[in-house]
């Protein structure tokens, strides 16, 4: 029996959010995900420190005035016109939870429940986040996906992954609207830069 390297019901989630984001909440969400990725091995570690590297970002700026910044949508409005620095640590962390989201979500609708999750994670990432790669950087992502845990030793097996997938049906829904709300936030101010890196 393999054991499963996730457990979302450890997991606090993404909260529905009714009217604004909370600031702390969605980057508390955000870490979570990280440690979500820490278990796909040592290969992730250029997405792991990227993902960190604007999660820290973001909460040094929530962190000048806590008050002021406690929805995610004052902290990028406020700055429109000012400074850029949240709203770009903000736009990569989206484009890297909605790489995630998606291969979460390719998985939950596998209905023949593959074991090998590379296609997964392969049409995650050119649905998400190659419009925004430059050659080399894509060539980097393509030996990192080679290494992607199977179903089971992701989701574990038999309880456990039926488990996994129960929790998966609300957690999902819950980060893909936060994911499109700041899609929809960053795109109305002119802030979803499209250039490669």
């Amino acid at each position: 029996m393999v054991d499963a390297r996730i457990q979302f019901k450890a997991l606090k989630g993404f909260p529905n959010a009714a009217d604004k984001i909370e600031t702390q909440t969605f980057l508390n969400a955000a870490k979570e995900i990280v440690t979500v990725i820490e278990t796909f091995g040592k290969l992730f570690t250029p997405v792991i420190s990227d993902m960190n590297g604007n999660i820290n970002k973001l909460t040094k700026v929530y962190g000048t005035d806590v008050l002021k910044y406690q929805y995610l949508e004052d902290m990028i409005v406020l700055n429109v016109n000012v400074d850029d620095f949240a709203a770009n640590a903000l736009l990569w962390l989206k484009r890297g939870l909605q790489l995630i989201c998606t291969f979460f979500e390719n998985i939950y609708n596998d209905a023949q429940k593959a074991e090998p999750l590379k296609p997964h994670l392969q049409d995650a990432y050119e649905r998400t986040l190659k419009p925004y790669h430059g050659f080399i950087v894509q060539s980097t992502i393509k030996i990192i996906y080679s290494w992607v845990p199977t179903r089971s030793q992701l989701l574990g097996q038999g309880a456990a992954q039926l488990e996994n997938i129960e929790v998966l049906t609300s957690y999902l829904p819950a980060m893909r609207s936060q994911l499109d709300r700041i899609d929809a936030l960053l795109k109305a101010h002119n802030l979803d830069d499209a250039r490669k890196v």
